[in-house]
């Protein structure tokens, strides 16, 4: 399970002459059962793809015949390990252009096209498992991805068959432009969208029909949780859906996303975050506490978490005994062992604006940012020896920060 959604704030706000320039965030949480260990890796502008395993006689070795070289390097998240070495596949990451890519789960119904073999394959083939670095590599707008897409054709295994992996797919530009694209029975499906939402199954049209049946819902309110009176805010979500379904966060991401964008347009009084409406008297702006980068970022990290976030542990599944799935023999009767299911296991925040990739783990809390900004994506090193760092588990990575040293005397 996953979702991806996005929000967009002012970019300089407060100005005497207002700018009605934005900046755009997006936000996704990956969320599985087990144990996948996965990092970040920087990827060089002008790779060859696709990647050569590294480990001879990778099951996927062939999939993608396509060839080419990026000119775009990029950030993102893939399998660590071992797993990098046989199937080196990315499942999200931002391009130096501040174009995204999300790979997100959708089953039942996924169905790539078919995998050629022989003299006689296409030489356009891109395996699914190829397809977020074609995009990540290639374009610097989801128009340009558009326009190129029916030039290749997207393939896989067929369901039920070994490496079979249900995706579906939302590239997001530093427009605020996003497309989302499933393969339904072969068939690529695309959809346009400007506020970013992605989840799980039903399939995004099913999803589109299906939030329209909370027309209802609103964000706005005539008082706060401190005057007790009137409508309180909050009051307008009665119904907002809270269960972990897919369908449900699709809602939920819709519906709060779309606060932000009702208030002024050019932050007055909202950015800095907490800013408030004059004061009278005397009239007077508090600086805030945040500017909007740093607000976007939190924003975009919270909504996800509220929307998806899933701790370990909360979601169960009982698994019949065996020495195949819990080690246990089997008995008769036949007896079964409560474990954990899906949680989330990290969640990543893209600003396609300031050209940021944020990320954090199920174990760590602390959001850790890598800033394309101050990579040099012709000089970093290739596959299969590109920079990276662990995403889960983050490894050495500090999961908390011990500020004991930090206290001082309270003010006067």
């Amino acid at each position: 399970m996953c979702t991806n959604l996005m929000i967009s704030v002012p970019a300089n706000p407060g100005l005497s002459s207002p700018d009605t320039s934005r900046m755009f965030v997006s936000a996704r949480a990956l969320e599985m059962p087990g144990e996948i260990a996965q990092s970040v890796y920087v990827m060089p502008s002008k790779q060859p793809w696709p990647l050569t395993p590294a480990t001879p006689g990778s099951a996927a070795q062939g999939w993608t015949t396509l060839r080419w070289t990026n000119p775009y390097g990029f950030v993102g998240i893939a399998p660590s390990g071992s797993g990098w070495q046989s199937l080196p596949t990315f499942n999200d990451g931002i391009n130096s252009q501040g174009l995204s890519v999300g790979a997100l789960w959708l089953a039942p119904g996924t169905q790539y096209g078919p995998l050629g073999t022989g003299a006689g394959t296409p030489k356009n083939q891109v395996s699914f498992l190829d397809f977020p670095a074609w995009i990540l590599g290639n374009f610097a707008s989801v128009t340009d991805f558009l326009s190129a897409l029916p030039n290749i054709i997207v393939v896989g295994p067929a369901p039920g068959a070994q490496f079979y992996v249900p995706l579906h797919y939302i590239v997001t530009d530093n427009t605020g432009q996003s497309a989302v694209i499933e393969f339904i029975n072969g068939t690529p499906q695309i959809y346009k969208c400007t506020n970013g939402v992605m989840t799980n199954w039903p399939t995004y049209d099913w999803q589109l029909t299906n939030v329209q049946n909370y027309f209802n819902l609103t964000l706005v309110g005539t008082a706060t949780s401190t005057s007790g009176a009137g409508n309180p805010v909050g009051g307008g979500l009665v119904g907002l859906p809270g269960d972990s379904l897919s369908a449900s966060r699709f809602v939920r991401a819709t519906i709060l996303s779309q606060g932000i964008s009702q208030l002024p347009a050019d932050g007055t009084g909202w950015l800095p975050a907490p800013g408030v409406f004059p004061t009278t008297p005397p009239s007077k702006n508090p600086p805030g506490f945040a500017g909007p980068e740093q607000t976007a970022v939190m924003v975009a990290l919270q909504l996800t978490q509220i929307c998806m976030g899933t701790p370990y542990g909360m979601l169960l599944e009982t698994v019949k005994n065996s020495p195949s799935t819990t080690g246990t023999p089997d008995t008769m009767p036949s007896s079964s062992t409560t474990t954990y299911g899906d949680y989330t296991m990290w969640t990543s925040v893209r600003d396609h604006t300031n050209l940021k990739y944020y990320f954090m783990s199920a174990f760590s809390g602390i959001l850790t940012m890598i800033d394309l900004n101050s990579l040099d994506f012709a000089t970093t090193p290739a596959y299969p020896a590109a920079a990276s760092i662990a995403v889960m588990p983050q490894g050495g990575a500090p999961w908390r920060v011990d500020a004991t040293k930090m206290l001082t005397p309270a003010a006067a």
